[in-house]
Order: structure tokens, then sequence, then C-alpha cells
């Protein structure tokens, strides 16, 4: 009998808030990021306090004791018509409105530039419309002037800014450029027109570069060297970590530390969530659709990973945690009626407006809210255990017996081994892999990119400008005559005419299960059960076919004999 790990909460139930504790910084920074927020109200949606009163969200969160709100800001996200793109349709007018509402609340704001029209992310940093054809040396004046005028709209509108992150996750581009010296002259003029404007009014606000992928502290290296020879003023390095896509909390304590000591940098979280249901709230699918394990996914399990997060953050040296998407619930749980809402509002991630500036990642259709199990207010809008954690936090107390805790667990032998060799790709010898496409171009390789991968960083990836046909497959051998169990990871999207297919041969026999990609990170994990092997071997595989542009990973294939 082998021992396996699982994650549980540690005597949740009998364990109250109230439980021992351990001191906590009162001067460490507890952020949300309230971006959506107008666009929900303008939805309908209302937000409870802790007794269930209808009441403004901030003011929840600001009697929870946190002390910042964080706004992504982006420059024109219209379709020159007055429709909105979605995502909260967040300008520098509807930001200046929420920093003004935050700051008479006693809340500070970190502004989170973009320079973008819509979503900037490590897969997309499309410069705004308006910057379209400009070289690098126009660029940079333009975003030099962009900065300096829509920071001082917020502060004139009475936001108190004390924080501005220069880009969106910037790893490997910004604004359209992906040449890491002019990305870095980019941030150095918006550090530059920060620090004037700061100047200016007499008052102190810290610049920021916001980085992710913690896994390839390389990588993050060498962007931080690109801005030192660029001399950029920045003052602190904002990192985003969810534990589901970024790894156990040995990461975020590694990059942290070495941040600080290799660079002289304030650090702190810019990102971090985690869900406290799997269920769908609006009917428009979650990114996390999946059990990722390492907490529970439950309000309490929510509460013990921000806890966590929080925890190692500060022994490592970081300044604060921003909590991303608290305020983004359903505006309603019917997808059907909610449509209207999310497209003249913008309260969902995207509308059909959208499309035409960021084709490869927006449909003709208008989506919903696919963060709403990460929320910190249920989906009636109710404060959930998480706020109670961030409220102790704020007194300077850190709540034990919520943080997760191992427990070991008899299980079957059989049941524990994968007869799959290199299942995740992680081995560079992936000799016993066979790819094979049924198109003349290639629309794969073996991507090492931990966001994209179920377990470990490396997954089988596929994307191509042209229609695909295309199967990964491995033959098992030296298995024993019994019955079998085969099943493999897939995310993906943009899937369309496309057929998705688990495949097992073995005995002379093919067995297949369909399946298919919804969004990106909404893991899919088809079985195929009871399949009788008398002659040694079997072969998995996953064989896709869709039109181009669909995209996708597939990952931790698996065989393991059930009987």
């Amino acid at each position: 009998m082998r021992k396996f790990i699982c994650f549980v909460l540690a005597s949740l139930l009998a364990l109250s808030f109230a439980a021992a504790a351990e001191a906590f910084p009162t001067a460490f920074v507890l952020g949300v990021d309230v971006s959506e927020l107008i666009a929900q109200e303008n939805s309908g949606v209302t937000y409870c306090d802790a007794d269930g009163n209808a009441a403004d969200a901030l003011k929840v969160l600001a009697d929870s004791g946190v002390d910042h709100i964080r706004l992504r800001v982006w420059n024109d996200p219209t379709d020159g018509e007055g429709h909105g793109y979605g995502g909260g349709n967040i300008d520098a007018g509807v930001a200046a409105q929420l920093s003004a509402r935050a700051a008479a609340l006693g809340m500070k704001t970190l502004i989170d530039f973009h320079y973008s029209d819509f979503w900037a992310d490590p897969s997309r940093q499309l410069a705004p419309k308006a910057w379209a054809g400009m070289g690098p040396d126009e660029k940079a004046e333009a975003l030099y002037d962009y900065t300096r005028e829509a920071l001082g709209l917020i502060l004139d509108a009475g936001g108190d800014v004390d924080m501005v992150q220069v880009g969106n996750e910037i790893n490997y581009g910004m604004a359209g450029e992906d040449d890491t010296d002019i990305v870095a002259r980019l941030i150095a003029e918006g550090c530059r027109a920060v620090k004037e404007v700061a100047a200016g009014r007499g008052i102190e606000i810290t610049t920021c570069v916001h980085l992710t992928d913690i896994t390839r502290y390389s990588r993050i290296g060498e962007v931080l060297a690109a801005l030192q020879k660029a001399g950029t003023a920045c003052d602190a390095v904002g990192l985003s970590y969810y534990p589901y896509w970024h790894g156990g909390l040995e990461y975020l304590d590694s990059a942290v530390r070495s941040i600080v000591a290799d660079w002289g940098k304030a650090v702190f979280v810019a990102e971090t969530a985690w869900p406290f249901t799997l269920e769908d709230g609006d009917g428009a699918g979650n990114v996390i659709g999946t059990d990722p394990g390492l907490y529970p996914v439950s309000p309490e399990g929510q509460a013990a990973a921000l806890c966590d997060v929080c925890r190692t953050a500060a022994n490592a040296g970081a300044t604060g945690v921003f909590y991303w998407g608290g305020i983004w619930t359903p505006v309603g749980r019917s997808a059907r009626k909610n449509k209207a809402l999310w497209a003249q509002w913008g309260s969902g991630w995207a509308t059909r407006y959208a499309a035409a500036y960021d084709p490869d990642h927006v449909e003709d259709a208008d989506g919903g809210c696919a963060w709403d199990n990460q929320a910190m207010f249920d989906f009636k809008g109710r404060p959930l255990a998480i706020l109670d954690a961030v409220k102790q936090l704020s007194e300077g107390t850190l709540p034990e017996g919520l943080a997760a805790v191992t427990v070991e667990a008899d299980m079957p032998e059989d049941d524990a081994v994968n007869y799959v060799l290199n299942p995740g790709f992680e081995d560079g010898d992936r000799s016993m892999w066979v790819a094979e496409s049924g198109v003349d171009d290639i629309p794969f390789d073996y991507q090492d990119f931990v966001n994209d991968a179920h377990g470990g960083t490396v997954a089988f990836h596929y994307w191509s400008k042209a229609d695909m046909d295309f199967s990964i497959r491995q033959t098992v051998t030296g298995l024993e005559p019994g019955t079998y169990r085969a099943s493999a990871w897939s995310q993906g999207g943009d899937m369309k005419d496309a057929k998705l297919t688990l495949f097992v041969e073995a005995d002379g026999e093919t067995y297949e299960a369909d399946f298919m990609n919804t969004s990106w990170a909404d893991w899919q994990n088809p079985v195929l059960d009871a399949i009788p092997v008398t002659g040694g071997e079997l072969t998995i595989g996953i064989r896709i076919r869709c039109a181009a542009l669909g995209w996708g990973t597939l990952d931790d294939f698996s065989v393991t004999r059930v009987e």
C-alpha cells in the first residue's frame, strides 16, 4: 500500500477565526481590485453588509479592513460609436469616479495602466487604437503624455493615488511592442510622467512594474535588467500569484526574496485569488471550473488561501497583497437574461464590440463573468468568510486553523500507478510520444509555460493560422491483463468546427470519448473507463480537428489499472 497526499482544512468546522492567531504587520497593504464595480452597479447588481442589508461594496470592503483599491485603466475601451468593450469599460474617467469614492471612505488607490484599449496580459499586449502605426519614439511620447493626462484626471476628481503600475503583466511586451529594450524605454517614460505629476502636486506616488510567471525567474531578471539599463525610476515590483497557476507558496517566497535581494525593489502581490465554489453563477462558465487541489473549494478554503499568501508574502519581505476580481459577482443567474446587460454596461468580460479590436481573443458574442466563483461576495452579494479574515489581518492578527495541512491516507498500490511515460511532458526526452499532423504545417510544440500547464510547467501546446488535424499518442507496454482507466487534461478556446477526442486502442478495439475546450484554464478531463487489456499494451492519445486559430494545451495523460 502507498500513501498519497490530499489537502484538507485542519479541523475547520471546529475552529473559528477566534482561534489562536499569530501577529501580522499592520502596515501591510490589503487591497482589492474593483475595476468592474460601476458596470456591475449599472447592471443592477447589489451588495450586502455582514447583517444582510444592502450596502455600497466599497464601504463593505473598507469596513473589513481593505485599505487600497486597484483599478485597471484602458485608454479607450469603446468602438468609437459609444459601444463598450466590456470588462467594466474602465477608462480614466471611470477610474476617477471609483478612486474618489474610495478616497471618501479612507482608501487609497493603485492605478494599473494597461496601455491598451482592452485586456493586456502575457498572451496579448495590443497598442491603443490611437497609437496605431507609431514607431517607438512617437509611442514613448504618446505614453508619457497619456500617463500625465490620465493620472491628473484621477487626482483632480479626488482620488487618493499612492501607487501606479506602468503596464500590466509585461514579461513579454507592452503597448504592441515585444522588444524588451523598447518596452523598458516605454516604462521609463511612464515612470517619469508619474513622478513629475506627483512632484507637481507635492505628493508621493510609488511607481510599479507588474510581472508574472514567477516560476521563470530568469525572465523576470531580464526585464528588470532592461529597466535598469533604461534608467527607469521604478520603485516597486508587483507580482501575479495564483496558487492554481503559479505553483506552491515556495515559488512566491523565492520570487519575493530574490527580487528584494537582487534588485533592491519593494515587492507586493498585485493579483491573487481562490474559488469559494465550483458553481457557475451567471451561465457563462468559470475560468476555474474544476477543483485545483491545494485548498478546499469553499468560503473557508478561500480565506485560508488568502491568509497563506499574505503570511508568505509578508515573511518574505513583501509590502502588501491585492485580491483580484473581489466584487465581480453575477449580474443574474440566467445567461440569456444577462446578455443584454453585459452588452449594455460591459459587466461581462467582453462584448461583441471588442472583436474588431482583439479578434484573436474575442468572438462576435457577449461574454459574461468567468470569475464570479472567486469573488469576495457570494452570488447574492453577501460578504464571504474571506472578508472576516481580511479584517483580522488589518487588525494585526493572522488567524490560525485556516491553513491547508497534509493528511496521509492509504490508497491501493494499483490505483496510484500511472503507466504512461513522461505523462506531463516535463522530461526533455519525449521520444515515447508520437505527434502527427494531417496538414502540412505543424501546429504544435512542447511549451514550458506554467499558466498553460495542468501540472508542472510544460504542456503540449497547439495553435495555427490554418485549419488543424493532428494527434498525439503513446503506446504503453508491459501491462498485466486487467481492466484499465485512461484520462487526460485539456484546456483552450476558439474551437470552431471542432472535434476533440480522447482515444485508446487495445486488443484490436478502439475506445473514444469526445470532449470540448471552453476557455482558458477551464480544464476538461475526458475519461475512458473499463478498458479490457489482455495483450500487454494499449495506445492512448488525443485527436484534434478544428478550424484555424483554435488553441489549447494537453497535459497529464494517465493510464491506471482498476482491476
